[in-house]
Parts: structure tokens; C-alpha cells; sequence
């Protein structure tokens, strides 16, 4: 049926399709927009408990990061959406559809704010960095993530204003494809922050059988660096709180191969410094292998198994630099068993550019998954401008 104001057609299923030019509409649109907004907020709910619980039992893991991280999106489209509704906004299912779009761009704007504060920490770490470190290129990561997201921001939110389309004009599709890419990441990121910040301040049961300390560079002449001495001295610390509380000890795993300009292992410098704290040889096992985080998971894992054999039934923790610990959850599970996180403080200045080493970091690893998403926020944005009429 056809007139000069509608497009009628009826499906095989029998439901009657309204294609107008503000967009498409069928019989009943309300009752599945209100399903879609019920599983919607069905999701939020099972992530939000996800992530309350994982955080409750210390089990940090790439799956909170994705419920912390989904849970933003959703809830800004959950919120928006209703509000349209009860704003009689919504009156078709394009019209909701265009709301689901324009939601992308509505959260960049909303977490405008706290990236920019992230960008500027993170530009600012890094000209610190750069003076007390050197120039390194792992030093100016903070900078150039402030300049790609100074970027995206202006080809994004930006791009839509009347002053930036006189200097530039970015087409209408690829700056939504850009919203809903450039939005995916800035909440992941702000996750990882988030989930990274919460394990640092999670306090392990007294009840560990094993710490193991994460070796990292050592001085010239083999004694520890400042932030090598705060992964010991907290792992000292809470070794000492537990045996106040429960009377149980704990063995030290002190964990660290040796490199090419160390005179000895990081493992045998922690080991002296610990003995030089009225510890007990026999409650130190030295794992002097490894060269990264993943083998001193890996190592220290076969250490205490030839001490204790099967290492399921033990509680283990181990000590980090704060902005290293949810690195460790991920490689002790990567590695099979679980360990808690002992946080050692550090500069500040170490944090932002820390942390977004870490995302970096969880991106790497999870390269395959992070593509599979972007390739489904492509195809749901397809979906999308190919409904709007």
C-alpha cells in the first residue's frame, strides 16, 4: 500500500512495516522496544553483580574489566533510552535506533571529562618520567595516547560542531563508526584503571602459605632499587601482620633470573636483604630463572610445587609494585593456579603511564577478542545506518 505519506508493506510473519523517511516503523515496536530495554537491563545487572563479586573475592581478571567496561556503555543507552521514552520522544523504532546511535556519541561526551583529566596526568607523568628516566619510548606513552585521543576526539565530538565543520568535514558514517570504536576503547580503559586501582587496594586473607616477590632491576652493586625494596618490604610487612594474627608463617619465593648487567640475581639480592631481616633461610626459596612477570609466575609455581608438591590446596600470594598487581592476577592464572595481590606503594608519578602500559598490555594479549568486538561494533553499526531511512 502507497501513498504520498506512507510506504506500507506486511512481512511474511505478518507484522506491518512503516517505512517512512524519518524512519522505519512496524506494529508492536513499543513492546519489543521495551524487551530490548529489559535485556538491557537485565545484562547491566548480571555484569554489575559480576564485577561487585569478582571484586569481593579478589579475582581480578580480563572478564571484570569487560563487565566494568560494558556496564558503562549500557548503562548510558539504558538510561538515555528511557528517558526518551518517558519523554515521548521514541515514537518508532527508528527513531530508537537513532537513539542507539546517537548514545555513542552522547557517552564520548560524557566521559570527555575524565579522559582529559586521564591525558593530562598521563602527558604530565611522562615529561617526569622523561626527566628522571631518559627518553624512552615507553616513557612517551602517555603523550602520544593524549594526542591520538586529542585526535579521535576532534574527528569525533568535535567534527559535529559549527566551528571545526569550517575547517574540516568528516563524513557522517565513518565519524559514527569512529564514535562507537573510539567509545568501546575509552571504556575499557577506564576499567582497566578502575579494576587496576581496586586490586591494589585488596588485602589478602592472613592465611597464605607462599608470597612470592616479583623481581624487577637490581643496583650495580647487586643491593635493591627503591621500588624493588617496596615489593620486599610489603611482602615483609604482611608476612609479619599474619604471624601477629594467626601465628602461621609464610615462605618467600623471592623471584628474578639474572641479567646481562646484574652482578648476581635479582632472586639472590632479595634473598640477602630478607636474611638480613632476621628471616630464616628455610623460609626462602629463591627462583632465579626467570626473565619477565609471566616465568617468575611460571618458575616460582614449579619452586614451591618441589617444596610442598601439589600446589592446589595452598594459599599463595605474591608482592608487586600497585600498578603491576593486576598484571600479576592475570599471569598467575595464566600459569594455573591463584595468588593474591600485596601492593607496594610507589611515585606517582609512575601511576598513569603505569597503568596504560597495562592496558596496552591486556590489549596485546587479548588482540584476537579486542578485533572480534571492534568487528562487531562495525557490524552493529551497519546494521544500524542501514535501518535508518
Amino acid at each position: 500500500i502507497s501513498s504520498h505519506e506512507y510506504t506500507l508493506a506486511v512481512t511474511s510473519f505478518g507484522i506491518i512495516v512503516d517505512k517512512t523517511m524519518d524512519g522505519v516503523n512496524f506494529n508492536g515496536y513499543i513492546a519489543v522496544i521495551i524487551s530490548i530495554l529489559v535485556i538491557l537491563l537485565a545484562t547491566l545487572i548480571v555484569m554489575l553483580l559480576t564485577f561487585v563479586e569478582q571484586k569481593k573475592n579478589g579475582d581480578f581478571s580480563y572478564r571484570m574489566i569487560a563487565c566494568g567496561g560494558s556496564a558503562i556503555y549500557v548503562s548510558v543507552l539504558l538510561l538515555f533510552s528511557i528517558y526518551k521514552m518517558l519523554n515521548n520522544v521514541v515514537d518508532s523504532f527508528g527513531v530508537f535506533l537513532s537513539n542507539v546511535s546517537y548514545t555513542g556519541m552522547l557517552l564520548l561526551v560524557a566521559l570527555m571529562p575524565i579522559m582529559l583529566v586521564l591525558s593530562v596526568l598521563l602527558m604530565i607523568s611522562n615529561i617526569r618520567l622523561i626527566r628522571m628516566e631518559g627518553r624512552r619510548p615507553v616513557n612517551a606513552l602517555g603523550i602520544i595516547f593524549g594526542i591520538v585521543w586529542f585526535i579521535g576526539t576532534m574527528l569525533t565530538v568535535g567534527a559535529s560542531s559549527d566551528l571545526m565543520m569550517n575547517i574540516w568535514i568528516v563524513p557522517d558514517e565513518l565519524r559514527s563508526m569512529l564514535v562507537y570504536i573510539i567509545g568501546y576503547f575509552e571504556c575499557m580503559f577506564i576499567s582497566t584503571v578502575a579494576c587496576s586501582y581496586l586490586a591494589t587496594k585488596y588485602r589478602p586473607d592472613p592465611d597464605r602459605d607462599y608470597i612470592i616477590i616479583l623481581g624487577c632491576g637490581i643496583c650495580a652493586d647487586g643491593s635493591l632499587t627503591p621500588l624493588l625494596r617496596g615489593r620486599v618490604d610489603s611482602a615483609l610487612s604482611f608476612e609479619q601482620a599474619q604471624f601477629e594474627k594467626t601465628g602461621k608463617h609464610a615462605v618467600f619465593v623471592p623471584s628474578g633470573g639474572q641479567g646481562s648487567d646484574e652482578i648476581i640475581s635479582e632472586s639472590e639480592a632479595m634473598s640477602r636483604y630478607i636474611l638480613s631481616r632476621d628471616v630464616p633461610a628455610d623460609r626462602i626459596l629463591k627462583e632465579d630463572k626467570s626473565t619477565n612477570t609471566f616465568e617468575n609466575m611460571k618458575f616460582s609455581k614449579a619452586v614451591i610445587e618441589s617444596d610442598c608438591g601439589d600446589i592446589s590446596g595452598k594459599k599463595i600470594a605474591f608482592a608487586t609494585t600497585n600498578y603491576h598487581v593486576f598484571r600479576g592476577y592475570i599471569l598467575s592464572k595464566k600459569n594455573n593456579f591463584e595468588a593474591k595481590g600485596i601492593s607496594a606503594k610507589t611515585k606517582f608519578y609512575f601511576y598513569p603511564n603505569a597503568f596504560l602500559r597495562e592496558f596496552i598490555g591486556l590489549i596485546a594479549d587479548r588482540k584476537w577478542t579486542i578485533l572480534a568486538a571492534v568487528a562487531g561494533i562495525l557490524v552493529f553499526f551497519s546494521v544500524v545506518l542501514s535501518a535508518r531511512f
